[in-house]
């Protein structure tokens, strides 16, 4: 991989980012170990002065390298997957963000490097080639959760959507079908603990602050139907929240849910802040889902 010194000018989607960082991005196809040992011994320039790991660059700014760029070209584009994957179902798509439905059954990210999932479609349906920045998840649903899914298309709204939904600022609304008849309304607000023996999580004073606020749509008696808002956003949580109420969802057998076709549990909509630092393609923006026909078939014979 060694050769003739080569480099690139920062972009704009590489303004404010770590140079390890996009040099990890940029050459796929170089080990990470060979990426830091060359900016230790110097060969990563920046400007012609020695670049640091945790340097932030700027746009504009020339990047030299001891590593060509083909090889990352090729790895950054070679966004197919597996098999005969379906085209992404758009609900949303402008120069800042892609909403997709993701159907249930379906990884956000893949598993292997040729797996199937959200984003491996999406490189693929954008025949994706360039180097400096790929579309990027601004959060993700397990795989048997369907509904709304944010793709960044560029940095600068990677990074402001992502700070938002850490600041719970983007307002995210889930519909499930539980076990039991909960309260008209009410909220979880319970600590999550992960265990990663088992790759569940549990309602533990140990854990991180975790709120849910959930509201009865309707019920048969036996199960109901409930709208969850996620005030916070970590894994699993509406499950575990739940669970922990004795209104476990239907058919996640993990959190006692018992066997169903699916895992009944939907992303319905993101709500996205009018604040003055967002751009207009996006303030303000509701973006909703519709709900799945096994939610309908279920209800209808309750």
């Amino acid at each position: 991989m060694r050769g003739e010194t080569r480099g690139f000018t920062a972009t704009g989607d590489q303004d404010g980012r770590r140079l390890d960082r996009v040099l990890r991005g940029m050459y796929r196809d170089v080990p990470l170990g060979a990426i830091m040992g060359a900016i230790r011994r110097g060969e990563v320039r920046v400007n012609g002065a020695k670049g640091r790991c945790d340097r932030r660059l700027a746009a504009g700014e020339e990047v030299h390298v001891p590593w060509s760029l083909p090889g990352a070209a090729r790895a950054v584009s070679a966004g197919h997957c597996e098999g005969t994957a379906e085209r992404l179902r758009t609900l949303l798509r402008n120069d800042d963000v892609w909403i997709v439905d993701k159907p249930a059954g379906v990884l956000s990210q893949p598993d292997r490097s040729t797996g199937d999932s959200v984003i491996t479609r999406a490189w693929s349906e954008l025949s994706w080639e360039r180097v400096d920045f790929r579309p990027a998840l601004i959060h993700r649903l397990d795989r048997n959760v369907s509904g709304v899914m944010a793709i960044a298309m560029n940095s600068p709204t990677l990074r402001l959507l992502s700070g938002l939904m850490r600041e719970s600022l983007v307002r995210k609304i889930y519909r499930a079908i539980v076990r039991g008849v909960p309260p008209e309304m009410g909220e979880v607000d319970g600590p999550i603990l992960k265990d990663g023996s088992s790759n569940t999580v549990a309602v533990d004073d140990a854990g991180r602050r975790a709120l849910t606020r959930y509201r009865r749509i309707s019920s048969d008696g036996r199960r109901a139907l409930v709208e969850l808002e996620l005030v916070t956003g970590r894994p699993h949580q509406a499950r575990a929240h739940m669970s922990s109420i004795g209104h476990p969802i239907l058919g996640d057998a993990k959190y006692g849910g018992d066997a169903a076709r699916r895992l009944f549990l939907h992303a319905r909509s993101l709500e996205f802040p009018n604040l003055p630092d967002m751009p207009p393609t996006l303030a303000g923006v509701l973006v909703r889902s519709e709900m799945p026909g096994e939610f309908v078939n279920v209800l209808a014979c309750s």
